[in-house]
């Protein structure tokens, strides 16, 4: 669900020396269209050179003189969302790509940023639902146990039909930007699909209740264009799981299928919100 950069890596590169001449390089740009280059000591990766560092020096120079002295690496399972992390805390524009001791491949800042830019739904400005799995995931590598709200728009379908596509997108834009200006700087949202957003956070039972019903009343007090009621349903679902044998992946999966299929049950029984139970998927409840 979730791309890692090896979906999105650059493999094609070429080792060079540090004593080599920059003109090695600049012919192998020319020649052969690589951009990359690992600088090698003595079998040792000690640097990296780039088209742009190439540009920027005399061909008689070696590669010493003109190759990056900083080399960040990271796993192929990286997801594109850690690796724009490590290009936002560190100065580099390329991240070499390792795996079982060996060069697999290169990613660039640009690269992350376009295939990031492929995750925003077009309609709202939000990230699709790749953020949320991303989002929870990290929580749960932090120790920080997430809880996920699945918010469902009520009878959006009805809506949709009888006011047309057209208004059903101006709303979907309009909820969007309530639950926007929800958010804290510890809670991420997403929209998740159709009329569905997906909100997880680090927090315990109590202060969850207390952000959804704040949500649901902002969407309810709203007054959306051509003065369209709108209400929404939610579905609660906490990570209490303790096993870390359990494998994460399946872990973050289960959570947020616990909080839509909450939602869901809220919505067919025409109530604020329910709370999906810990140890069966299917066992949910209301609370309040």
């Amino acid at each position: 669900m979730i791309k890692s950069v090896s979906d999105i890596m650059v493999n094609n590169f070429k080792n060079v020396n540090v004593l080599d001449g920059v003109k090695k390089a600049q012919d192998f740009v020319i020649n052969k269209g690589i951009d990359f280059f690992p600088v090698m000591e003595e079998g040792r990766l000690v640097g990296m050179l780039t088209y742009r560092d190439l540009i920027r020096v005399h061909p008689n120079r070696i590669v010493a003189d003109a190759m990056e002295n900083k080399v960040i690496s990271i796993s192929p399972c990286t997801s594109i969302w850690e690796a724009r992390s490590v290009f936002n805390s560190e100065d580099v524009e390329v991240l070499l790509i390792v795996g079982n001791e060996k060069i697999k491949g290169i990613v660039t800042k640009t690269l992350v940023n376009t295939e990031l830019a492929k995750c925003e739904d077009p309609l709202t400005g939000l990230y699709k639902s790749d953020y949320i799995y991303y989002r929870t995931k990290e929580l749960i590598n932090n120790k920080k146990n997430p809880a996920v709200i699945f918010i469902d728009i009520n009878d959006f379908g009805y809506i949709d039909k009888k006011y047309g596509h057209i208004q059903g997108d101006i709303l979907l834009k309009e909820v969007a930007l309530i639950l926007k200006e929800c958010m804290t700087s510890e809670t991420f949202l997403c929209r998740f699909g159709g009329d569905e957003f997906t909100i997880v956070a680090p927090y315990y039972l109590e202060k969850c209740i207390e952000f959804t019903k704040k949500i649901l009343n902002e969407i309810s007090a709203f007054q959306f264009s051509n003065r369209i009621e709108i209400r929404a349903s939610a579905g609660i679902a906490l990570d209490n799981n303790k096993d870390c044998c359990t494998d994460i992946n399946s872990r973050v999966y289960e959570l947020i299928n616990k909080a839509s299929l909450a939602s869901t049950k809220a919505k067919n029984e025409k109530n604020s919100y329910y709370i999906a139970g810990n140890d069966d998927i299917n066992e949910v409840y209301q609370i309040g």
